[in-house]
């Protein structure tokens, strides 16, 4: 019985020695990449966002959804790449273009 416990023990060292130490910079990169892919998806969630809401107010002004989202352009002071989403102007969805 103790052998096997022995045994046991020594076997659990082993394949716990057999793990290869971690390459901090390895790490720290993979680290700053997804944080930098986060922040990106964090900015185009925004950007979707804006472009719904600026929907939803030219609805609100002009009872009529735009008939393209170049029409939205007064309504967002920023610089959007319109090509990016899919819009359908008979009920106002716009969702972002699957590549």
């Amino acid at each position: 019985m103790k052998k096997l416990i022995c045994m046991t023990v020594m076997l659990a060292f082993v394949f716990a020695c057999k793990e290869k130490p971690k390459n901090p910079v390895s790490e720290y990169g993979d680290t700053m990449i997804n944080s930098y892919q986060k922040g990106k998806q964090a900015g185009e969630d925004g950007n979707l966002d804006a472009v719904r809401k600026a929907i939803q107010a030219y609805h609100a002004t002009y009872d009529k959804y735009p008939l393209n989202l170049e029409e939205l352009k007064p309504l967002i002071n920023s610089e959007l790449d319109f090509s990016k989403y899919d819009y359908h102007p008979e009920n106002g969805t716009v969702s972002p273009k699957v590549n």
